[in-house]
This record gives structure tokens, sequence and C-alpha cells, in this order.
């Protein structure tokens, strides 16, 4: 048998807050399976949890031991693909987590102020933009989940190349606010469909992939 094929691994995030679904579970599990040249995705879907993120990732990399992490997000109200490189000791939920949770302070007593990504931000940058894809470099990841998910990967990475990639509302999710609540603010109405959003995450692996296997 010959060796095991080195692997890329993706996380997207189960639905949480008003949202009905999350675009990033839909993406991770369309990406399962994909190549990145000798690299394939493996993904899982994270619970959004202030209690279970940082086992559930290290299980995830524990059992799958990738290459390359990337972990996706939610933001609702971006316009752009946003590519996290900073990662905050800090919690502020604007609202509770799936456990009910509302947390605010510190995410570890004692550790820095924040953690640093190592996608190569400016590769994928150029290549999103190169492809038509709206996209952006970002130094504050909010204080939810998606923080905490890059705070934890930054301890438990190890050498390998990782990093967060937030993404906009599909427009069907704004479609759905826009029925439930009426008229909103024009940047409430932010949205990239989901084959755009599938088109750009690829890009990401690809230079994730080059960059951990080169």
């Amino acid at each position: 048998m010959g060796a095991r094929a080195p692997r890329l691994l993706v996380t997207g995030f189960e639905r949480f807050g008003p949202h009905k679904t999350n675009p990033t579970q839909a993406l991770a599990e369309r990406l399962d399976g994909e190549w990145f040249g000798p690299a394939r995705v493996v993904s899982r879907v994270l619970p959004v949890s202030i209690a279970k993120i940082g086992p559930a990732l290290e299980t995830a990399i524990e059992e799958t031991d990738p290459v390359a992490i990337v972990a996706l997000g939610l933001a609702a109200g971006e316009t752009c693909v946003r590519i996290e490189r900073v990662a905050k000791n800090g919690l502020k939920f604007p609202y509770p987590d799936n456990d009910g949770k509302r947390p605010t302070g510190k995410i570890a007593r004692g550790a820095p102020a924040s953690r640093a990504a190592t996608l190569p931000f400016n590769a994928i940058l150029k290549r999103l933009l190169a492809a038509g894809i709206p996209a952006r470099l970002s130094d504050d990841a909010g204080l939810y989940l998606c923080n905490a998910a890059l705070w934890h990967l930054a301890g438990l990475a190890d050498k390998r190349p990782f990093g967060f990639v937030h993404l906009p509302s599909t427009p069907e999710m704004v479609a759905e606010g826009l029925r439930r609540e009426g008229e909103t603010a024009p940047g409430k109405c932010a949205s990239m469909g989901l084959r755009l959003q599938l088109a750009a995450v690829r890009v990401v692996l690809a230079e994730a992939a080059r960059k951990a296997l080169k």
C-alpha cells in the first residue's frame, strides 16, 4: 500500500444566532474529497460553542494530520471575501453561542494579546482579485467564535500553514432576512453567491497547498 496523500483540513461552522443556515458548512461539505495537486481535502463542521471549539479543532487535527488548515466562517453584512491575518485574545459575543453562553474577557489568561495566521496572504489576495472575486485582508476577526477558532488554531497548527476566511451571506440568506424584517440598511443587503464563495475558497486552498508542499 502506498503512502497516504497529504491532507488539507477545511472547517466550516454549523448555523448560529439568527441565521437559519451557514454557507460555510455547505462549503466545507462540498469541498470534502477534492484534490489540490497531490493534497486531498478533508472537512469538518465545527460547533458554535466556546466550550467545544478548542477540543473540536484539536480532534480534527489529530484525526487528519493535515499539511495546512483553512477555517471558514460567516460574516453577515460583509461585502468581500475577508482573509483574516490576526486572532485576538478576547471574547465579546454579540449573541449567545449554541450552548446559550455569552462570555466576555480573555480566551486565555496570561497569553499574548494576539496571534498571527500563516497563510500566504498576499498571494491569495492577488489571485482572488485577478479572478474577479472581491476580497480584502483583515486584522480584525471579531470577538465571536470565528476569532476564537483562529486563536485556537494558532496554538494547534504547529508549523502548518493555517488561517481563517470570512465569507458574506448568500443572496438567499439576505432575501430571507428582508422577508422577515422588511426594509433594512443598504449594508445589510451585501451578499455573495455560494458558487463564487466556493471559487474563492478553492483559490485559498490552492495557495495553502502550494506553501505547505513546496
